[in-house]
């Protein structure tokens, strides 16, 4: 493929993701399923461009709002071009020839239309006249929340969010294979591999690989999940026979690894309200030998009727802004303002209060989000603390991280600058998905 017909695939796919709510990576996804034809190179110059766009768009319309030029997609991608693109990175006389010669019989570019970019040649894609807002591509509330929960690291911890996503997986014991040979076993995929720095039980790719079409992963040896979640899984320290509750369970990654702890003994009981995600579940979860996990639908007003005091564990994987993983779709903050968060602080509350009566004397509550803010963290725990402090008392993060991590693989608490009782994950210093996660026990 040509690279002026490169450019019209992102051309393409840039005006499918104004005309669609698809997530971005599902277009990407169904844009190249259907391009079978199409070059791995081709793929990559494609991708690259088109996610660099949307990485980086408040920055590039900045830059034409500054020029006083018309924001189309046509000139962002010049700029991409211009700025980012390590072909033709201020490479004028490379982007003329690139951009004004004929492709399927027509132009798009005359040399008109680029020269606005030699207006450009002398000045730097990260401008210091640029708004923090803009610079950092986050509306100003959800910054001033970041430098709440991060005050000396805001800057770092925001900045990670621009990098490319890490790609792990994690290993399935009940497949009787250990990381190990899975790691031996994966030598015929033409990516580097390394052991997860926490996770016992992850692998990290040097760069995401379509792992779906590997036989360990078709045989249920391996499941895609982050270092974080499943880090997120291992500290509520399950055993097996334990009734564990997962709430907003989704596509089941939490339970998945929980019935694996739990080497499919005891019941994992999976909520959620929409149906799909848990038919997603089921595929999974017959793929990776699980049969202690009962996937039950809810309605989205669901009450604990039947469910009360019933369970050694509760996980609430709570619905949040998902902050903590954007460097996975960066379009995520494109639909994402104040009335939505306002709204998943009330769903997280209400789910807080929900899971608490289904605990059992004595067992444990937990809550996790894939979120920093402190609105969608400690807040909320201080919430719930204040109001159930007779009942519940808040667990040291620490003590359960020495009883379950510590012991698998001899990694010390990495969070020591962190509360002692919730458990906050700095993206950027970690290197791993940005969560929260807090315990509470109930009194026997």
């Amino acid at each position: 493929m040509l690279d002026q017909e490169r450019i019209f695939s992102i051309l393409e796919l840039l005006k499918l993701f104004d005309n669609s709510n698809k997530l971005a990576s599902n277009l990407v996804q169904n844009f190249f399923r259907s391009r079978k034809d199409m070059g791995s190179k081709d793929r990559k110059f494609i991708s690259n461009s088109f996610w660099n766009i949307l990485r980086y768009r408040s920055k590039i319309e900045w830059h034409l709002t500054f020029l006083s030029l018309e924001i189309t997609n046509e000139k962002k991608l010049m700029l991409e071009l211009f700025f980012l693109n390590s072909h033709y990175k201020k490479n004028l006389l490379e982007i003329n020839k690139l951009l004004i010669l004929k492709c399927r019989d027509f132009k798009i570019y005359t040399n008109e239309d680029l020269d606005f970019l030699k207006d450009l040649i002398f000045e730097d894609f990260y401008n210091n006249k640029m708004p923090e807002h803009i610079f950092y591509e986050l509306p100003e509330y959800l910054i001033e929340s970041v430098k709440k929960s991060f005050p000396n690291d805001w800057k770092q911890v925001l900045l990670s969010l621009k990098e490319e996503a890490f790609f792990d997986i994690r290993i399935n014991n009940l497949k009787f294979k250990s990381r190990e040979e899975i790691k031996s076993l994966l030598k015929d995929i033409d990516v580097n591999i390394e052991y997860n720095k926490y996770s016992p039980l992850g692998i990290r790719f040097s760069k995401r690989h379509p792992i779906e079409g590997h036989k360990l992963f078709k045989n249920g040896n391996i499941e895609i999940q982050g270092e974080a979640s499943q880090l997120a899984s291992l500290l509520l320290d399950v055993k097996p026979g334990m009734s564990v509750a997962d709430i907003c369970s989704g596509a089941g990654g939490k339970s998945l690894i929980l019935a694996d702890i739990m080497k499919n003994k005891g019941r994992i009981l999976s909520l959620d309200t929409n149906k799909k995600r848990l038919e997603n579940a089921g595929v999974r979860l017959k793929r990776a030998g699980v049969h202690n996990v009962e996937r039950r639908l809810v309605k989205g007003n669901w009450n604990v009727s039947g469910l009360e005091n019933k369970f050694d564990l509760v996980l609430i994987d709570a619905p949040c802004s998902g902050i903590g993983t954007w460097s996975r779709s960066p379009d995520s903050r494109f639909n994402f303002d104040q009335k939505k968060l306002n709204n998943l602080i009330k769903i997280q509350s209400e789910l807080l209060s929900k899971a608490s009566m289904m605990v059992a004397p004595g067992g444990k509550l937990a809550y996790v989000v894939c979120s920093f803010l402190s609105e969608e963290g400690i807040d909320q725990i201080e919430k719930f603390k204040e109001n159930n402090k007779i009942e519940f008392s808040e667990i040291n993060m620490i003590n359960m991280w020495n009883d379950t991590i510590l012991l698998m693989n001899g990694i010390e608490y990495p969070f020591k600058n962190e509360p002692k009782n919730s458990l906050i994950i700095n993206p950027a210093k970690h290197k791993v998905d940005g969560f929260f996660i807090s315990m509470f026990q109930r009194r026997r």
